[in-house]
């Protein structure tokens, strides 16, 4: 694979990490007494959830049938040092946060011993996505080679469709609801992808504001059949309809234009450049961000912060990007970053 391929692969994985980042930011605020009727600050949560995880399983699954094809013994072992050690390790270090500040937390913690020894089957926070990852991952293992892509993606167009209509557990939906994207991204591959941007017009500036404006118009196809009390409702409900099955050409739209935008020549730039190196990053800002969001923005409102929630999310933001590249750098030379799952 040429380095070209891998660099727009980073810079795609590192606007996903900064819409979650952002994504992350709006929802504490939303669900503080800051962001009780903030309509707009729900807009941007809602159109962020539309597309940022199907973006992330979708890169997920791009290079797992080349790794499977190589070593599908040493693909699976992997697992354990690369995504069952991260999840349990800071499932924990956050949960045991949040239950220590108590009622400072916009949803106060339940009992600890019990949440940790659920934790093979009952997920905490953002590390959902670890779980269902590690699932996915097993399952490519076992049947991507076998079953074939066309399979493995049918499958997963099939469990999207089952948990859209029939009541299943919450984790299990969680994986169910997003195996559709990891399947694509495993059925098109680097080369795929590659076809599909190629199918466009040129990767110019106005082709981008062109696709920037039609993932724009699906938003608003999304929001038809949410439920009239979108403008106060909290962040987990705004989640759940932006996964609704009436939503995915939106997700659609919105994963094909960060993908286009991060193999043009406007994500070569030194922003480019930032970018991929956030992209290198992901799990290290992943395990920790939401630990520096909710911790600032515990520390703001408890300084009496009085400019509202717009204006609280940039250093909210800036916070959950810099504070865990600074951690992660800081801990280069004492070679931690394997212990501590990134």
């Amino acid at each position: 694979m040429s380095d070209e391929r891998i660099g727009w692969i980073d810079r795609a994985r590192g606007v996903g990490m900064a819409l979650v980042v952002i994504g992350h930011a709006a929802g504490g605020l939303i669900d503080s007494p800051l962001g009780a009727d903030e309509g707009a600050l729900r807009w941007l949560f809602f159109a962020i959830y539309l597309f940022h995880m199907p973006l992330f399983f979708l890169l997920s699954g791009l290079l797992v049938g080349e790794r499977i094809a190589a070593d599908r013994g040493g693909f699976l072992r992997g697992l354990l040092p690369g995504v069952v050690w991260p999840y349990f390790l800071w499932s924990t270090v956050q949960f045991t946060v949040i239950v220590a500040m108590g009622s400072l937390v916009n949803r106060p913690a339940g009992a600890w011993l019990p949440t940790l020894l659920a934790l093979p089957w009952r997920t905490v926070s953002q590390f959902w996505f670890l779980y269902a990852l590690f699932w996915m991952h097993l399952a490519a293992g076992l049947l991507l080679t076998r079953a074939g892509k066309g399979a493995f993606l049918a499958l997963g167009i099939g469990l999207k469709l089952l948990v859209a209509f029939v009541p299943v557990d919450v984790t299990i939906r969680l994986v169910a609801n997003n195996l559709v994207w990891y399947a694509l991204g495993a059925a098109l591959g680097t080369a795929g992808v590659d076809r599909v941007l190629a199918l466009g017009p040129g990767r110019s500036m106005a082709v981008n504001v062109l696709a920037a404006a039609v993932f724009a118009g699906t938003i608003g196809l999304s929001f038809n059949g949410v439920g009239a009390g979108f403008a106060l409702s909290a962040s987990p409900v705004l989640a759940s309809e932006a996964w609704r099955p009436g939503a995915i050409p939106a997700a659609l739209e919105g994963v094909w234009f960060v993908l286009r935008l991060a193999s043009s020549r406007m994500g070569r730039g030194r922003a480019g450049v930032a970018v991929a190196l956030l992209g290198r990053r992901t799990m290290a800002v992943f395990v920790l961000h939401v630990l520096f969001i909710a911790g600032l923005r515990i520390v703001l409102v408890r300084l009496g912060w009085a400019g509202g929630a717009w204006p609280m999310m940039l250093p909210l933001v800036v916070a959950g990007i810099a504070g865990p590249l600074q951690v992660e750098h800081g801990l280069r030379p004492l070679r931690l970053r394997r212990v501590l799952g990134f």
